[in-house]
């Protein structure tokens, strides 16, 4: 039976935005390598020049930092539930 436009094969599969393990294993492992070597790591960052620590800061903080959050990627349940969980803040 041929999958109809725009209709996914797997309707309960992998929600969009959801990282893939091996993005998860990526960061963990990056967070290693940062934590057993930040002294070392600490003498060479102080070493580069301005624009460089600038450069490698950003470039880490992407492996490292959540995506921003794509409103037009939610479902309208999830719309919901954020506005829900706003206004018992806003109390």
């Amino acid at each position: 039976m041929p999958f109809k436009k725009g209709q996914s094969g797997n309707p309960t599969g992998k929600r969009k935005g959801t990282r893939s393990r091996t993005t998860i294993q990526l960061q963990q492992a990056l967070l290693r390598l940062l934590d057993d070597h930040l002294e070392t790591l600490s003498e060479d960052f102080k070493s580069m020049k301005a624009k460089d620590r600038a450069s490698l800061l950003i470039t880490l903080a992407k492996h490292v930092t959540p995506p921003a959050l794509n409103p037009d990627r939610l479902t309208e349940e999830q719309l919901e539930q954020i506005v829900e969980f706003l206004q018992k803040e806003k109390k």
